[in-house]
Formats: structure tokens, C-alpha cells, sequence
């Protein structure tokens, strides 16, 4: 396959060939990823966690000022130190995860603006390019692996730490991965050359990597070319991946994304991958239009983690949850709720101690401040929780906070650290 061609399916793909100013040296073919694989799921829009993990009931169904259609007298209490919402399949997510489940409520986005909160919620700060938590660890622990940051949506702006990887369609990874088969699926099927003139293929196209590499003297550009080049070294993993990802997907958005970003990691070639799904944004009937997304959640999680049971990585995978922002208190006028800046996140994984809640709020959802020692709520003075501490923590949790990558991309406006990981 010559550049011409692999362009274009890289491009058909979503494969990022465009990529990292933090590493360089001799493209070469890296080492498998062994590290532990982490997913980041965004709910697009918006979420409210009043209806889920942040329950904020009513006295008075009537009341024109109620915060949501449920009773303060029926919010569930059966998941051990969380409480939550009695709606949108709750009761089948928090008591099955509570032992994992770490709750943090009262976070202050600082924003109502849908391109901030997201990029705030993924990233830790407000501040315009800055590269996700999910591309700093690829672009820490494997910048040149084929895969090492999947995305399927969400904030996942790179900074150029690693190269950015999207797959809206598995059949395209066949092509890639075998572009000598005219059908990519079929071992047996015909092929466009014979395997010496594969190789000959091969030593052609890296004598040719060698003499361009040496003319070009520009750090930047000498680094994109052996970017490209370590893509088209990644087709041996990448025909690792299509011999893990499963003969069925999931009907379910989350857990289909997952089961690929599994695969990948699996193969070897994936740190990190952004899922996605949305109908968040309820300013219209909230209840109607939120409940069923917020279920989508719920079953793509529950998937994902029988997926990963199933391929024996269940206990290596990190799961962080989160949002643009929250949701108003109470209803407008036409039974939706719009921005609010108030809004949670949730996680588990390995060393994160589950049946915890950090951070709470006020019946009407503003944030209450918390002790920077032991985090427990406080009337006056204490700190206001932000996504700058929760990824503060992320950071040290996978072991990057120290790296020089990470370093240039300090959480300058985030002066605490807190204990969240304890």
C-alpha cells in the first residue's frame, strides 16, 4: 500500500496521522502496553445529577418549585454510603457497583457553556489547549503505539502528546490491518501481491523512510514523518486487535465502543479511549428525555465490565465518568432544566476505594465547600471542589503527575491537592 492509500484510509478510519512533538528519535515498532487501560465516558449535553447520584427529592409533588418528580421520602439508601434517585433504572447500577464506586458531588465546573464544560470536565481546566487526561497517559506510557488513544466523542484535543485514533467503523481496521487481502476478512482470499513482493514493498518503503528522514532537518516534521511511519509498522497490531474484538457487538453504544477499546488493549496497543453518548441536553420534558440516557449509561457500564470479565482484564480497567456541567434546579416551563455549573463525576478502578461519597451539595444543588484535609463538608472557609483537584488526583492516581510531558501542562489554577484517592 503505498502513502497515497494508506492516507486515505487512515483518513476514512479517523486514524490520527498527525501527532506528537513530545517524543521523538527513530520511528520504531513499541513495546505492547501492559499498563492499565483506561475509559472515559461522556455524557454529552449536560447530566443531572440530582436524578442519579446527587438525589434531591420533594415533599410536595405540586409544588411549582420542586427540584424533581420524586419524594425526599423515597430517595434509595439500599447502596450502602451512596444515595441515589429513585428513577432511570438506578436501583440496577448503584447497589450492583457500590463496592467500586466512587461518588465525588458538589464539583463547580465554573461554566454554563457546553465547549468549556467539556473541556474543563476531561482536562481540569477552563484554559483553551490543553490536552485530555486521556491523551496525557497514551502520550506518557505508549505515544507510539498504533492506538494508544481511541476516541469516540467527548473533549480529546491531544496537545500533540500522542496521535488521536477514531474507529466509526471496525470493517475499515480489517483493510488496514490487511491491505495485501482484497477481502480483509477472508484469510483465504485473493491477494493483490505475492509475499516477496510484499517484502520488497517493505525494504523499499523503508529505505525511502531513511533518505527523506535525513533530509529533513525540522524537529516538528521529521517527527511527523516518523509518526506516519510508525502507523504503517502498527498493521502487525492491528491484526492483533481484529483477533480480539468480538464476533457479536453490543446494541448499546457505550459498551460497542468499549468492546473495541478492550480489544485494542488486549492487542497491546491501547491506553486510553474516550466513549460517548448524549441526549443530556433536556431543556425540554427532563424527565422523559434524560431517564433513558442516563439508563444508557447504566447498561453500557454493566456491559463493558462483562466484556471485560470475559476477556480476563476486568481488575486492569479504570472507569471516570462525567459530564458538560449540571442541570438547573427544578423545572422550567416546559418541564426541562437547563445549564447549571454545579455537577458530579464518579469512578472505579484499581486502587480506588468504592462506597465512598466525596463532596455534597444544598437541597436547591450549590456546591458546599469541603475540609482539604478530610474532605468533609463545611460551613465557612474550606475549598470549593473543581475538575482541576479531581484531575490533580486522576494524575498522581496513574502515575503521570511527575512526568515531563504532564509538566507542561501544570493545573496552574488548581493550588490544592486533595486526598480524593485517599
Amino acid at each position: 500500500m503505498d502513502r497515497r492509500d494508506f492516507l486515505k484510509l487512515a483518513s476514512t478510519a479517523g486514524l490520527g496521522v498527525a501527532v506528537g512533538g513530545q517524543f521523538s528519535g527513530q520511528a520504531k515498532a513499541a513495546d505492547p502496553y501492559s499498563g492499565p487501560l483506561w475509559l472515559f465516558i461522556h455524557a454529552s449535553g449536560g447530566w443531572d445529577p440530582t436524578s442519579f447520584c446527587d438525589p434531591k427529592g420533594t415533599t410536595n409533588l405540586d409544588s411549582p418549585d420542586r427540584m424533581n418528580n420524586y419524594l425526599q421520602a423515597d430517595i434509595r439508601d439500599d447502596a450502602g454510603n451512596i444515595k441515589y434517585a429513585p428513577v432511570a433504572d438506578n436501583e440496577t447500577f448503584f447497589p450492583k457497583w457500590r463496592d467500586k464506586l466512587l461518588v465525588v458531588n458538589g464539583i463547580d465546573t465554573g461554566t454554563n457553556s457546553h465547549e468549556a464544560g467539556v473541556r474543563t470536565t476531561w482536562c481540569g481546566t477552563l484554559s483553551e489547549g490543553r490536552p485530555s487526561l486521556a491523551a496525557l497517559l497514551a502520550g506518557v506510557y505508549a505515544p507510539t503505539q498504533a492506538m494508544a488513544f481511541i476516541s469516540n466523542g467527548g473533549y480529546d484535543y491531544t496537545g500533540n502528546v500522542v496521535s488521536l485514533t477514531r474507529v466509526p467503523d471496525t470493517g475499515t481496521l480489517g483493510r488496514i490491518a490487511y491491505p495485501n487481502r482484497i477481502n480483509p476478512g477472508d484469510e483465504n482470499t485473493r491477494l493483490f501481491h505475492t509475499d516477496a513482493t510484499m517484502q520488497r514493498i517493505a525494504t523499499a518503503r523503508d529505505e525511502r523512510h531513511q533518505v527523506k528522514l535525513s533530509q529533513q532537518h525540522l524537529p516538528r516534521l521529521r517527527q511527523s514523518m516518523s509518526t506516519l511511519y510508525t502507523s504503517r509498522l502498527g498493521q502487525n497490531e492491528l491484526k492483533q486487535l481484529i483477533q480480539y474484538l468480538p464476533e457479536d457487538f453490543y446494541d448499546n453504544g457505550i459498551a460497542r465502543q468499549a468492546q473495541v477499546a478492550i480489544a485494542a488493549y488486549k492487542a497491546g496497543i491501547c491506553v486510553s479511549a474516550n466513549l460517548s453518548t448524549g441526549g443530556f441536553d433536556t431543556h425540554g420534558q427532563h424527565d422523559q428525555n434524560h431517564f433513558p440516557s442516563l439508563s444508557r449509561i447504566w447498561t453500557g457500564v454493566n456491559q463493558l465490565m462483562e466484556f471485560a470479565e470475559e476477556q480476563g482484564v476486568a481488575d486492569k480497567i479504570y472507569v471516570v465518568i462525567g459530564s458538560d456541567f449540571g442541570r438547573t434546579p427544578g423545572y422550567n416551563s416546559g418541564n426541562g432544566k437547563d445549564h447549571w455549573n454545579i455537577t458530579s463525576m464518579m469512578m472505579m478502578g484499581p486502587n480506588i476505594q468504592g462506597n465512598r461519597v466525596i463532596g455534597s451539595t444544598t437541597d436547591r444543588h450549590a456546591a458546599i465547600n469541603v475540609d482539604p484535609t478530610t474532605l468533609a463538608p463545611v460551613e465557612s472557609g474550606g475549598v470549593r471542589l473543581t475538575p482541576g483537584h479531581v484531575h490533580k488526583a486522576l494524575r498522581k492516581l496513574g502515575g503521570i503527575d511527575t512526568s515531563e510531558i504532564v509538566g507542561e501542562f501544570a493545573l496552574l489554577d488548581t493550588k490544592e491537592d486533595l486526598p480524593i484517592f485517599g
